[in-house]
């Protein structure tokens, strides 16, 4: 699924750490364009554009501001309530209490929704859970509880097709089928793998099957 393949593509990235330390110089700023700069949002831009899910992220824009990107995402009605998050959402956070987004972070679990805490995969954070959260210039996995959270964005995946004989106990004969061009599906893209096969579709095979012979 493209929403898992975001979240890997950020695990893979776990350790990461601009250089040098305090400088904001990453290689997600040099793919960026604009390097040296606070780098929490241009991160996900980076891991979403990995991923082959560019569009979902921003619309295929560029930005590394934590406002712009949650305004966007309200503007198309795709933030939701906080007790309604799931792994693949966006989270922008504050830590002051000042009600201004400073941090964001993809999530990738949720780790306890009764009371409120999240695991993410973040860039520009610290490492540890002390530091700074915010501007600690690395990419690390965090646990983060709701307290801190200011808004919450949910990307629109693209979720690939699935074919209907999908874990079909008949899976592997039907995929045999196909790569022998015995049987297709029907124009709608389904298979139908359990509808009863009709005289005239067994003849069609039974031809094909003597063509194989």
């Amino acid at each position: 699924m493209s929403l898992e393949r975001v979240i890997e593509t950020a695990r893979g990235e776990l350790g990461q750490a601009e250089a040098p330390a305090g400088s904001n110089l990453t290689k997600y700023g040099r793919a960026f364009g604009w390097n040296g700069v606070p780098w929490c949002v241009i991160f996900l831009w980076w891991c979403f554009r990995e991923a082959g899910e560019k569009e979902a992220f921003y619309g295929g824009e560029k930005t590394s501001s934590c406002s712009a990107l949650y305004r966007w995402y309200r503007e198309q009605g795709q933030t939701v309530p906080s007790g309604e998050i799931r792994a693949g959402d966006i989270l922008l956070l504050d830590f002051s209490g000042s009600g201004e987004f400073q941090h964001c972070g993809l999530v990738t679990q949720v780790l306890n929704e009764t009371e409120g805490w999240y695991k993410t995969i973040e860039g520009n954070t610290s490492a540890e859970t002390e530091g700074r959260q915010a501007c600690g210039g690395c990419v690390a996995q965090k646990a983060r509880h709701r307290r801190n959270i200011a808004g919450v964005c949910r990307p629109s995946y693209r979720e690939e097709a699935r074919p209907d004989y999908a874990g079909h106990w008949a899976e592997k004969s039907i995929r045999w089928a196909l790569d022998k061009g015995l049987m297709r599906g029907y124009g709608s893209g389904d298979w139908k793998p359990d509808q009863p096969l009709t005289r005239a579709e067994l003849a069609v095979v039974l031809q094909r099957l003597e063509g194989e012979a």
